[in-house]
């Protein structure tokens, strides 16, 4: 546990020192949010319960940027378990998720901006009966605060052995100073994985004021099968139930 807390630290420490260097334009941004549902992508990663962040990030003039974000965990049950009613035994269960990240930002022109970003996913415990840890890969190419198209590559997914693929495309319309509507519509290849691919999405509202930001989301994802679904490993991720999620953060 010690080893797993000491990297992100260390990415925190390095943005530190950037800033104290004298880069001129150099900026750092700290978040606190509670959220009533962890959701990511297609799934709940706090088992549909409530769960509390927090991120650190470092930005400079050059596009250069470095953070760490930290959130309570909760996987839940496998789906070996939802589907057929009975309890499997998961010892040293994770509860703590870090991830660190380091990436750049490019400006193609004045309305277009490309990402590249490389995040690290580190967990307290075990996600089921393997080690989670993995990392991932991400390019994002965005237009204005419109509009972002992002995909991504994780390599050995929630530490099983293949690759998973992800693509999305978010709008944001400003409807005020202080409030704004959203969408996401999100693909999920994951298929050599977790036997399937899926489709996500979500909408909703974030209104901000000064250094309080509230969200409220609709999320809803849908499992596309392949093949015999009989028999289903115990890793395989429980697919997201249609739910509505609020989010309040504070922030500098």
């Amino acid at each position: 546990m010690q080893n797993i807390i000491r990297l992100p630290l260390r990415f925190l420490y390095i943005a530190v020192l950037l800033c104290q260097s004298g880069f001129a334009y150099s900026e750092i941004h700290g978040t606190i949010t509670g959220t009533t549902d962890y959701v990511w992508r297609m799934y709940s990663k706090s088992n549909n319960e409530p769960a509390i962040q927090a991120n650190l990030d470092y930005q400079h003039s050059s596009g250069f940027y470095v953070g760490t974000t930290v959130s309570s965990f909760n996987i839940g049950p496998s789906e070996l378990e939802t589907e057929f009613g009975f309890e499997l035994e998961f010892p040293d269960s994770s509860r703590v998720e870090i991830i660190p990240y380091v990436g750049w930002s490019f400006k193609l022109g004045d309305d277009w901006r490309l990402d590249t970003q490389y995040s690290r996913y580190f967990y307290d415990g075990n996600i089921y009966s393997f080690n989670g840890d993995y990392s991932e890969f991400y390019l994002f190419l965005h237009y204005k605060d419109l509009l972002t198209a992002q995909a991504s590559y994780a390599e050995d997914f929630y530490g099983l052995k293949g690759a998973a693929f992800f693509y999305e495309l978010t709008g944001r319309y400003p409807l005020t100073d202080f409030l704004q509507i959203s969408s996401t519509i999100g693909y999920a290849h994951t298929q050599g994985i977790l036997l399937d691919d899926y489709e996500y999405w979500n909408v909703g509202l974030t209104g901000t004021y000064k250094f309080i930001s509230m969200d409220l989301r609709y999320h809803d994802a849908r499992e596309l099968e392949f093949g015999d679904q009989l028999a289903l490993p115990a890793d395989h991720a429980n697919t997201l139930k249609a739910t509505v999620v609020f989010s309040l953060s504070v922030g500098f």
